[in-house]
């Protein structure tokens, strides 16, 4: 009776063990929704995004009331936005593992601003460059980096 026990214990632990191995990346998707790969770009384009969450340094930053951070990307890949106060363009390139390559730097317009919008905007533009992947959950966009240390999650515009 023993053995009969012993064999069913080790039969259940080898299929968990095999169950927890499979990895969540079915049909393109990951626990932080649908990887964006070039094929998958155009679920995002014509979109524009606003931040609802940012991530620094795996540090959540308190975004300032009522202020205006937004994304949207072409099918190109020409991204463009609003940093808090000024407006922001530049360029991705997505590989086929759904990788961003920031080309160059960002060009922003030069307006200023009180202090602590100034502070989010550079923290925000800070965050964005760290980003590799862009993943589509639901009504959100997510950017973060490899090791999700930087993250910033934004949900729909309605027009």
């Amino acid at each position: 009776m023993t053995r009969i026990n012993s064999g069913i214990t080790i039969v259940i632990c080898g299929l968990l063990i095999a169950c927890s191995a499979i990895h969540p990346q079915k049909a393109g998707r990951e626990p932080d929704g649908m990887l964006i790969t070039p094929q998958q770009l155009k679920n995002i384009v014509g979109q524009e995004w606003h931040l609802i969450e940012m991530t620094r340094d795996n540090d959540p930053v308190a975004l300032v009331e009522n202020s205006k951070m937004t994304f949207s990307c072409s099918g190109e890949g020409q991204v463009t936005g609003v940093a808090t106060i000024n407006r922001y363009f530049g360029n991705l390139k997505l590989t086929e593992d759904g990788e961003i390559v920031w080309n160059k730097a960002f060009g922003m317009t030069r307006m200023a601003g009180p202090p602590e919008l100034m502070q989010q905007e550079a923290a925000y533009m800070g965050a964005l460059i760290k980003t590799s992947r862009m993943y589509l959950k639901e009504a959100k966009l997510v950017l973060r980096n490899k090791d999700r240390s930087y993250l910033l999650e934004f949900g729909k515009i309605n027009k």
